[in-house]
């Protein structure tokens, strides 16, 4: 009976150890046209990876930190139309999660990134 008490919690570490974690986005485009997410690990851009947002939506990405190479920190960017200045927010953490809003303004796009509080999941 001790040698399954001593294993359960070595086996429960284990699994937290080896748990893999996500970083939830709330994206919020705030523009009357659809806009292009670029999501990107710093310093890799060869691991960028993009999506569409349709106009006037709320949009919720679930990424898995393999995603980001190994690395800590992403940016994310929103662009309207290649004519016009896209925003983008930097130096996020995989370790948060995030809401992301993009907003419109009189000379192209804003990115807005509010920390999300923790949730109980991770």
């Amino acid at each position: 009976m001790r040698l399954k008490k001593a294993i359960l919690p070595v086996a429960v570490l284990a699994a937290c150890l080896t748990a893999t974690h996500a970083v939830q986005l709330q994206i919020v485009n705030e523009n009357k046209k659809e806009i292009k997410i670029k999501i990107e690990p710093e310093g890799d851009t060869a691991t960028a990876f993009t999506q569409t947002i349709p106009a006037d939506y709320n949009s919720t990405l679930t990424l898995d930190v393999k995603q980001f190479s190994g690395k800590s920190y992403f940016s994310i960017k929103g662009d309207t139309s290649a004519f016009t200045p896209g925003g983008k927010c930097e130096h996020l953490s995989v370790d948060k999660d995030y809401k992301v809003t993009f907003q419109n303004n009189d000379i192209g796009t804003t990115c807005v990134a509010e920390e999300l509080p923790v949730s109980a999941a991770k």
